[in-house]
C-alpha cells in the first residue's frame, strides 16, 4: 500500500473559501425563469475567473493562497471524476492500491463491473448548476429518443442537521415558483446524457463527462398540501401559501422555533426546508400495461423525518410527487402525513386505480414518546386502550387510489386527481396465522420461504384536503383493531416501536405485489394476487393477501460470497458486519462482528431473462466502521437460501484510506465516518437494441421499457446506484454548500450463471 502525503487545508485557506463562496453560491440555485435585462455571466465564467485570482495569489507562494488555487482547481464539470470513493476492499489489504487524496483504491469489484457516472461537487458548465448531496432515491428515463434523463435527489436536513451557528447546515437554496419563495435542504436534480454514448459507457475507460449534456434542479414550481403554490416566509411568522412541513395549519411559525424544535435555527438564505428526502421512485405513464398505472410520468419523493417543537401545532411531512413533464412538485397527503421512505406504485391491473406500496417512519419528529398525551385527550382507541407514539408502530402498508377524483371525492382532472393521488384510501397488512408474533420477532425463528396469509384492512382515516394539526392524521390508526378484531400486524404490536422499515420495491415483472424490507435485517414480498377482480366493484373493504419471508433476521455468513474482496481494515472478511469495533486499553479487541443483515436501507428488485424471480440489490445503512457493504442477490421464494454476491464497500472510520483523509474530490475529506450506498435504478431496458441496431425502447413508453428491462440476463444489465459519503464535507463542498459528498456509478454484474 502506498501512502502519498497531501497538504491539508490550513484554517486561513478556509476563511478565504468562504469568502469567495457566497458570490459563487447564488450561481448554484435554480432560478424561475425569467428574461434578464442584460446578459449575466455564466457560472462557469465565475469560476473560470476566481481560478484565474486564485492562481495570481498563489504566486506570492503563501501556503495558503496556494491551497485556495488547489481546492478552485478541483472544481469540475459533471462527469469529470472517474476516480472511485468506494472500494473493493480495503487499501491495507490490496497489493498496489494507492491511498492518496483524489485517487481510487481497489477498484477490481469481484462480482460487477463499476464506473463512476457523476460527483458531488461537480457542476454544469452551461447551467452554473453544482451536483449536491448526499446522493439518494434515483429514477432514469428518456426525455426523448436521443437523451437519456438521470433524476436523484440528495438527503439534506438544512439547519435541522443541528448546525450551531447560522448557515452552517443549509445547502446552498433552490428558488422556485414566480414569487421567489426558496428551500435550503434537499433538491432534486436532473443529469441528461446522450443516449447512444450511455449505451456504450462500460465498453471504454473514459470518463462520463463525454456524454454529460446538462444538469440542474428539476423543481420549477412548487405547490403546498392545499394546492397553493408556495410563497416566501413572511417576516411576522405567518404565510399565506407555506410550506407546512415548517408551520402549523394555520400557516404560522413565529420567530421559527415555535413550530420547529427549540435551538434549530432558521434557514439563513432560504424560506423553508425540504427536509431529508430520503429513497424516491420514478413512475412513468401506463409503466404496466395499456391503461395501467399513473397518467403522467411522475418522480415520487418524500420527507422522512423532522424536529418539531414539542407541544406545538406541527401538522407532519408529507410525499412530494413531482410532474416530469412540467417541474411542478405537489405535495400530498393521501399516504398521511407521518414521513416515509419511500414510496412505489406496484400494479394492481385495474385502469381506474393506482396502487402505491409507502414505506417509512410514521411519526419520526424528534419529539418524546409522551406527546401520545395529546392525542389521548381527544379520545382513546376504539376499543379504550390508550395511544402511543405512532413512529415504528404499522404494518405493511398499501394504497389505492381512484383515478380522476379530488381529495373531496368530486371529479377532477388536476395533476393529483388524474393519478390517483388525491382520492383514494390506506390499508395495513393484518393476520392470525404467524404463531403469535409480530414482523420483527417473526423474522427471528421462522426460515426463508415461509409463507402466512392474512389481509390488507381499510383504516378509518382518509386525505379530505383539509390540513390539521397530527393529532388528527392517519398514523395513529394502525393501533386499531381490524374489522375481524386482530390487530394489523405491525412491526412490535400495538404498544411498542419496532425496527424501522427502509427501502420497498415493485415486482418489476408486473405482478401484485412488492418486496419490503426492514433495519432489523429482514426482507419479504407482500402479494395481493386478487387484487384486480375485486376492485371492479369499487373500493375494496378487504384485500386477501400472502406474505413471503426470503431472508430472516438470522446468520447469512455461509451466504454471503466475497469473491476474494471484502477484506476489513482488520484483516477480517465482510461477511460479518462491525458497527462497533475499538482497541481498548489493554490491547484486547471489541468487535460486534454481527452476523445478520444490519440496518437494509437500500433494496430495489430487478427483472432479468435468467430467472423468473429476479434479482435484488441490497444497501446496508449500519455504521459499519470498516465500510458499508452492497450485496447483489437471486430472489428465491421457496426456501432456497439466497446467495448474497458482495458488490463493494466504503467509508467507516476505521477504513484506511476514510482514515487517511482521501476524497474525491480531493479536499474534502473533512474526518472519517460513515458512508453508505442507496439508491438503485435499471438502466437496461431504454439503453437496449433490437437484432436490426434499432432501439427497443421509444421516450415516454414505461410499459416497453419494463418489457426490455426483463429482456436481458442480468450480466448483460446496465444498473445505477447511489453512494453518500457523509465523511465529505469539507472543501469545496462545504465552500459551495453541497452538504456532504457522495457519488453515482453504473455498474454491469458478473456474476457466475
Amino acid at each position: 500500500t502506498q501512502h502519498v502525503d497531501v497538504p491539508r487545508r490550513s484554517t486561513m485557506a478556509k476563511l478565504l473559501i468562504a469568502a469567495l463562496a457566497p458570490a459563487l453560491v447564488a450561481s448554484f440555485s435554480s432560478m424561475p425563469p425569467e428574461a434578464p435585462t442584460c446578459p449575466e455571466p455564466t457560472m462557469f465564467d465565475t469560476l473560470e475567473a476566481a481560478k484565474k485570482m486564485a492562481q495570481m495569489v498563489a504566486r506570492t507562494q503563501s501556503p495558503s493562497p496556494m491551497a485556495l488555487a488547489e481546492i478552485m482547481e478541483h472544481i469540475k464539470p459533471v462527469g469529470y471524476y472517474t476516480a472511485h470513493i468506494a472500494e473493493a476492499t480495503d487499501a491495507a489489504y490490496s497489493p498496489g492500491a494507492v491511498v492518496a487524496d483524489g485517487f481510487s483504491g481497489d477498484t477490481d469489484y469481484p462480482y460487477a463491473h463499476i464506473k463512476v457516472l457523476n460527483t458531488v461537487g461537480e457542476f454544469d458548465p452551461k447551467s452554473g448548476f453544482m451536483l449536491n448531496g448526499v446522493p439518494d432515491g434515483m429514477g432514469i428515463y428518456l426525455l426523448n429518443n436521443d437523451v437519456i434523463r438521470f433524476i436523484f435527489q440528495s438527503e439534506s436536513y438544512g439547519p435541522i442537521s443541528g448546525a450551531s451557528t447560522l448557515g452552517a447546515g443549509d445547502t446552498h437554496p433552490f428558488i422556485v415558483n414566480n414569487n421567489g419563495a426558496s428551500f435550503t435542504g434537499s433538491h432534486v436534480m436532473y443529469v441528461d446524457y446522450d443516449r447512444e454514448k450511455f449505451a456504450h459507457f462500460m465498453n471504454h475507460g473514459e470518463s462520463a463527462q463525454g456524454m454529460t449534456l446538462g444538469a440542474g434542479n428539476l423543481v420549477h414550481n412548487a405547490y403546498n398540501l392545499k394546492g397553493d403554490m408556495i410563497g416566501p416566509r413572511t417576516h411576522d411568522g405567518c404565510s399565506a401559501a407555506p410550506h407546512f412541513s415548517n408551520t402549523g395549519p394555520d400557516g404560522c411559525n413565529p420567530n421559527w422555533n415555535t413550530i420547529m424544535r427549540e435551538g434549530m435555527l432558521a434557514p439563513e438564505s432560504a424560506d423553508w426546508v425540504m427536509q431529508s428526502l430520503c429513497s424516491a421512485h420514478l413512475e412513468e405513464k401506463h409503466q404496466w400495461g395499456p391503461g395501467i398505472g399513473v397518467e403522467d410520468d411522475l418522480f415520487i419523493t418524500n420527507e422522512e423525518w423532522t424536529s418539531f417543537q414539542p407541544g406545538s401545532d406541527y401538522t407532519g411531512i408529507p410525499a412530494h410527487v413531482i410532474e416530469l413533464a412540467t417541474g411542478d412538485m405537489h405535495a400530498t397527503g393521501v399516504f398521511t402525513l407521518g414521513g416515509f421512505e419511500k414510496i412505489v406504485e406496484f400494479n394492481c391491473g385495474h385502469p381506474d386505480y393506482v396502487c402505491f406500496s409507502p414505506s417509512g417512519y410514521n411519526g419520526a419528529f424528534g419529539v418524546p414518546a409522551g406527546e401520545a398525551s395529546r392525542k389521548n385527550a381527544l379520545g382513546l382507541r376504539p376499543d379504550g386502550t390508550p395511544y402511543v407514539w405512532p413512529e415504528n408502530v404499522h404494518p405493511s402498508r398499501i394504497y389505492i387510489g381512484k383515478k380522476g377524483f379530488n381529495a373531496k371525492g368530486e371529479p377532477a382532472n388536476d395533476f393529483l386527481s388524474r393519478n390517483g393521488l388525491a382520492h383514494g384510501q390506506l390499508y395495513g397488512f393484518a393476520t392470525d396465522q404467524a404463531d403469535g408474533l409480530f414482523q420483527d420477532a417473526f423474522s427471528k425463528v421462522k426460515p426463508p420461504g415461509t409463507t402466512i396469509s392474512g389481509a390488507f384492512y381499510p383504516i378509518g382515516w382518509k386525505w379530505d384536503g383539509e390540513v390539521k394539526t397530527f393529532v388528527h392524521d392517519g398514523s395513529w390508526d394502525y393501533q386499531h383493531l381490524t374489522a375481524d378484531g386482530i390487530p394489523f400486524w405491525n412491526l412490535n404490536g400495538r404498544d411498542s416501536p419496532g425496527a424501522k422499515t427502509e427501502h420497498n420495491a415493485p415486482d418489476p415483472y408486473g405482478h401484485p405485489r412488492y418486496v419490503q424490507g426492514s433495519t432489523a435485517g429482514h426482507m419479504g414480498i407482500y402479494s395481493v394476487e386478487g387484487i384486480t377482480s375485486l376492485l371492479n366493484s369499487g373500493m375494496p373493504t378487504k384485500i386477501p393477501a400472502t406474505f413471503t419471508l426470503l431472508q430472516g433476521e438470522q446468520d447469512i455468513t455461509s451466504q454471503i460470497m466475497l469473491g476474494g474482496k471484502g477484506i476489513k481494515a482488520n484483516g477480517q472478511g465482510q461477511t460479518t458486519m462491525s458497527d462497533t469495533y475499538r482497541v481498548n486499553a489493554d490491547s484486547s479487541i471489541t468487535d460486534s462482528a454481527k452476523v445478520t443483515f444490519e440496518d437494509i436501507d437500500g433494496l430495489e428488485w430487478l427483472a432479468s431473462s435468467d430467472t423468473p424471480q429476479g434479482y435484488l440489490v441490497i444497501q446496508e445503512d449500519g455504521g459499519n466502521d470498516f465500510g458499508e457493504r452492497t450485496f447483489l442477490t437471486k430472489v428465491e421464494t421457496d426456501g432456497t437460501p439466497m446467495t448474497y454476491y458482495f458488490l463493494a464497500m466504503s467509508g467507516g472510520d476505521d477504513n484506511t484510506r476514510n482514515k487517511a483523509g482521501v476524497g474525491v474530490p480531493p479536499g474534502t475529506n473533512a474526518g472519517a465516518s460513515a458512508h453508505e450506498f442507496s439508491g438503485v435504478t435499471d438502466a437496461s431496458g431504454i439503453t437496449a437494441k433490437n437484432a436490426d441496431g434499432s432501439w427497443m425502447v421509444h421516450a415516454h413508453d414505461g410499459y416497453s421499457k419494463r418489457q426490455a428491462d426483463k429482456s436481458m440476463t442480468i450480466n448483460e444489465k446496465l444498473i445505477v446506484m447511489g453512494m453518500q459519503a457523509h465523511s465529505l464535507s469539507g472543501g469545496l463542498i462545504r465552500a459551495f454548500q453541497g452538504d456532504r459528498g457522495g457519488q453515482n456509478y453504473i455498474m454491469r454484474p458478473k456474476l457466475p450463471m
